[in-house]
């Protein structure tokens, strides 16, 4: 029987950082339409779901979700997000997670289409390109099986843990994890929105950006280095 597989992203616009910073907008489009649309490149996904919190401040975010076809939501617990995405997981059974922030626009779905048939092809939990981080900032992908995410749902007790919903699984001796590296160390490179700043420079990078034209990371790095 064919597995499941379900984008999960989290995403709020309670940010103490940067409040609502995933409906700004990059050219025409807010960062959060630019995420969907590069998502939709990715192959064999089931759904693309958004594990948001269930609060007045996130409603404007739900709202606008609600206007893009094809995507799923789960509303729940804003502070506790280890249960709001297994919640989400559960709710839609999902078997192969891919997790995803919304901050990060510039997700590669050619490196997430390479990473889901590594996982699945091979017999670990958990893999990542971020532990350790070789790639820029804002490509982070986390891919990992529901009995994982199960597991650490059950375990996790601390605070942190619970805002956090790898924090659990990548410190676990029973979760057999695998990273994906990178010839060469670009983890200095900020391509997510953390900042106002970083706001400004994407707006700065992506002048002219073009969803298919820019597909990959490799292209976005060229088109970085010609800033």
């Amino acid at each position: 029987m064919e597995r499941k597989v379900s984008i999960i992203i989290q995403a709020r616009l309670s940010s103490k950082r940067f409040p609502g910073k995933v409906l700004y907008k990059v050219g025409s489009k807010p960062i959060i339409k630019i995420l969907i649309e590069r998502l939709k490149y990715t192959q064999g996904i089931n759904d693309i779901i958004f594990a948001i919190p269930d609060n007045q401040k996130n409603n404007k975010l739900y709202y606008y979700l609600k206007t893009i076809k094809n995507i799923k939501i789960y509303r729940g617990s804003e502070n506790n997000v280890l249960l709001r995405y297994f919640n989400a997981a559960k709710k839609f059974n999902s078997d192969i997670i891919i997790r995803i922030t919304a901050d990060c626009p510039l997700i590669d779905p050619l490196m997430l289409n390479k990473i889901l048939k590594y996982f699945k092809k091979n017999k670990y939990d958990y893999i990542s390109n971020i532990r350790p981080r070789s790639f820029p900032d804002g490509l982070d992908i986390e891919v990992f099986n529901f009995q994982t995410l199960k597991y650490a749902f059950k375990s996790s007790k601390s605070k942190i843990d619970k805002e956090h919903v790898t924090k659990f699984m990548v410190r676990s001796k029973k979760v057999l994890k695998y990273n994906i590296k990178n010839k060469i160390n670009y983890s200095k490179l900020r391509w997510t929105i953390d900042y106002k700043e970083d706001l400004l420079f994407l707006r700065n990078f992506l002048k002219g950006y073009s969803v298919k034209k820019y597909l990959g990371w490799k292209k976005l790095l060229k088109l970085y280095n010609n800033i």
